[in-house]
């Protein structure tokens, strides 16, 4: 019946207005999918009345609005920007149509590294979600992404301090040298190497799409359980228009918040050049007390950032795209308590615990057509800087201190990374790439621990590591026939490290370097039958060498001076399926993944940060995701059941034979249900979440293990858009639970004695005007 929905005529009464609210009012009554996420930059629509088809009475909608509607599938419309038309003494060939944000099924991804990749067809375990959703639902961070895909695991230490993990594996919740099993990338610009995620704010963004598994092959060092990369919304050539949102909070028990963001996008030149400038200001009230320090509602954090980004059209087949970014997140406490269940956000201790994060950076990126292939290259600079307290009381009297003690770590990176990608067709059955890839990684650490009152330190410890890895890359897809194809690819690679530290009362300082030199190789088939996409893959991941700083164990006990470099070989069978006209969608998959001599970070018995080798081990589960869409309803849901084990612990560092990896759940479950309605002049969208992540056990130290017993997360949403104004209301955590999550706290304290509850129960209110 949706296939013809085209053609049978409907009756329609749509009063002239905003393009936007008028093809949403459209959809419900001619009871058809429209994806408007592309209207904001259209003209208004001057309405339409009367029985006609549904092509028919879209084309009146759009009629001036320098807009159109765009069948994408059986009974499926978007709305699309329509492109400037050329002079016709200079016009050689139609503009390329703009990107627009689509239904997720229709969306060309990129993570996986082409520019041609439907998410329908990806034989990947690949997910996206549209930015356009994430606003209505007042998502701005990576941790109410992870609540909408399956298997992305966010840790719970702090904003700005956070980890991510996907599929199980994880090799604990602590940031520090080991480079970052999961590779984070705005737009193809990598934002993180061994620092923990930096919260960046997702505003004005296009979409976000995690791709799962090893991606040695595609991305190199540090994309060992995959890859999570946000592309944010280029720059218009064809108008000026602009969004401005501010929105409060306030959370049970704890402090008021606030937040204001702007986006302004701005053509310099007509048809050639534009920028787009998102800034923003944010504060989120903490809800912590501090009984021995007298402290209410500690934990504040405020974020501020700006994002600038330039498109230039250089030619008919060549754009430049340059952009900056920068931002800086103050937390003035961390958000574990210590004082048990009867007080879950209370806890005692000897000094706060502030921490920052600043993230500076530039990118330029050249996409072309040089006619036998299609050419992207890329610069990209950044600098990191993080700053964190622990108080180190408990551990007073190992450093030779009365009272209190405080460990201060300060981390200053700094990265430049360059690459060069061709991508281009042999005859109607081969496609290939290859490319270039160059980066230099400078992290700068320094430790010291004090009294925390301005004293002068008692162990100071400097150390600088610098890594470069270059590398060759390629593969080529193969049709072996109409619905089978073939992909093989493979990474030649090099990562050298330099390392040189100094620590007081160690005896001297300490050089070294070392080199990792290999090979990351791909396979993929896939086997396409229209409604259902089969696939199996093999892939690798990989990180390079390190070393320890500071004193190392004793006879064969880590920590060792020299970190051995660990690797991740997997496997995955998988299915991705459109049914019923599209209104049943999903993937699912079965993964094994094998891991050798696992890096991680962890403290000593005096609560300093080292890299352990904790052995071998492996990780297999099933996951699924699933989108069923009934009239105005979208239920939505997915799973992950895993079992990640150490099969081989390193007697070095063991942690018991056949113990769990320092994991994330066995299983999580989550989902949603949404409802989209008319009501007068508004449409208005309804979104309950609920959620369960499973209970993790965190192996700290071969004596220490902390456990979480497992927690239940919740959201309601409601989000109303009228002409040009928007406005939303958000509830979370509905039950005002106080689980323990997945988070370590200080390393000073006993584990069992921490714990890090989620926030109360929080409410948000946000105005949005668009002009």
């Amino acid at each position: 019946m949706a296939a013809h929905a085209q053609d049978r005529p409907v009756e329609v009464s749509i009063a002239s207005q905003p393009l936007r609210t008028a093809v949403l009012d459209f959809g419900l009554q001619a009871g058809v999918t429209i994806d408007a996420a592309g209207s904001e930059r259209c003209g208004p629509s001057r309405g339409v009345h009367g029985r006609l088809s549904v092509d028919a009475a879209l084309s009146r909608l759009t009629l001036g609005t320098h807009c159109t509607a765009s069948r994408v599938g059986a009974g499926v419309w978007r709305i699309v920007r329509l492109a400037p038309t050329a002079p016709a003494a200079t016009r050689s060939r139609p503009a390329p149509e703009p990107s627009v944000p689509t239904l997720l099924d229709e969306v060309v991804v990129t993570a996986a590294r082409s520019d041609r990749l439907l998410l329908s067809r990806a034989p990947y375990g690949l997910s996206s979600l549209d930015g356009l959703t994430l606003e209505r639902a007042g998502v701005t961070d990576l941790e109410g992404v992870s609540a909408r895909v399956a298997g992305l695991t966010v840790t719970n230490l702090g904003p700005g301090r956070d980890k991510l993990f996907i599929r199980g594996m994880a090799e604990g919740p602590v940031a520090g040298q080991a480079q970052a099993l999961i590779g984070l990338y705005l737009d193809d610009v990598r934002l993180t190497y061994d620092a923990p995620d930096p919260s960046l704010r997702l505003a004005d963004i296009e979409r976000v799409e995690v791709l799962r598994g090893p991606q040695g092959a595609l991305y190199g060092a540090g994309s060992m359980g995959g890859v999570v990369q946000v592309v944010t919304r280029a720059p218009d050539l064809t108008g000026f228009y602009g969004r401005a949102t501010a929105e409060a909070g306030r959370t049970a028990g704890g402090s008021s918040g606030q937040a204001a963001e702007l986006m302004i996008n701005l053509p310099l030149l007509q048809n050639r050049l534009a920028a787009r400038l998102i800034g923003y200001d944010e504060t989120v009230g903490g809800y912590v007390d501090d009984t021995a320090l007298d402290l209410k509602n500690s934990g504040d954090m405020r974020r501020q950032g700006l994002r600038l980004s330039a498109l230039w059209r250089v030619a008919q087949a060549w754009t430049l795209r340059t952009g900056i970014l920068a931002q800086t997140i103050d937390v003035d406490d961390s958000q574990y308590a210590t004082l048990g269940p009867n007080a879950p956000y209370e806890r005692r201790r000897g000094l706060s615990e502030p921490s920052r994060n600043d993230l500076d950076g530039a990118w330029i990126s050249v996409d072309g057509d040089l006619g036998w292939a299609r050419l992207r290259a890329s610069s990209s600079v950044q600098s990191h800087g993080l700053d964190v307290r622990y108080d180190a009381t408990p551990s007073a009297a190992v450093f030779g201190l009365t009272g209190a003690a405080a460990l201060d770590q300060a981390d200053d990176l700094s990265a430049a990374v360059h690459e060069m990608r061709l991508n281009g067709d042999i005859g109607d059955r081969l496609s290939w790439s290859a490319g270039l890839f160059f980066s230099e990684y400078t992290h700068n650490r320094t430790i010291a621990v004090s009294d925390g009152q301005g004293g002068p330190p008692v162990l100071l410890q400097h150390r600088r590591d610098h890594v470069d890895e270059a590398a060759l890359f390629g593969d080529a897809v193969y049709a072996l026939g109409d619905n089978l194809k073939i992909t093989a690819g493979a990474r030649l690679f090099r990562v050298g490290v330099e390392h040189r530290s100094e620590t007081s009362g160690a005896p001297g300082s300490f050089e070294g370097d070392d080199d990792l030199i290999g090979v990351a190789p791909r396979l993929v088939v896939e086997y396409d039958r229209g409604p259902l996409v089969f696939y199996a893959l093999a892939t690798e991941g990989y990180r390079g060498p390190g070393f320890n700083a500071g004193t190392v164990g004793a006879g064969a006990r880590q920590p060792f001076r020299a970190v051995r470099s660990d690797e991740i070989v997997a496997g995955e069978v998988g299915v991705r399926f459109s049914l019923l006209d599209g209104r049943l969608r999903g993937r699912g998959a079965a993964f094994l993944d094998r891991w050798r001599d696992i890096q991680s970070d962890r403290f000593d018995e005096r609560g300093l940060p080292f890299t352990a080798n904790l052995g071998d081990g492996r990780n297999r589960g099933i996951e699924g995701e699933v989108e069923w869409r009934v009239g105005s309803w979208t239920l939505d849901g997915h799973a992950v059941v895993n079992d990640p084990e150490l099969t081989h612990p390193d007697p070095g560092f063991a942690l018991g034979s056949d113990s769990r990896l320092p994991a994330v759940a066995d299983f999580s479950v989550q989902g949603g249900l949404a409802h989209e309605a008319r009501l007068a002049q508004a449409t208005v969208r309804s979104e309950l979440r609920l959620g369960y992540v499973g209970p993790t056990d965190i192996a700290l130290s071969p004596t220490s293990i902390a456990a979480s017993a497992g927690y239940l997360t919740s959201q309601m949403v409601v989000d109303a858009e009228f002409g040009r104004w928007g406005v939303r209301a958000s509830v979370d955590n509905l039950f005002n639970r106080d689980d323990d999550t997945f988070s370590f706290g200080n390393p000073f304290y006993a584990s069992g004695d921490i714990s890090t509850p989620q926030r109360p129960i929080t409410g948000r209110v946000a105005l949005t005007a668009r002009f």
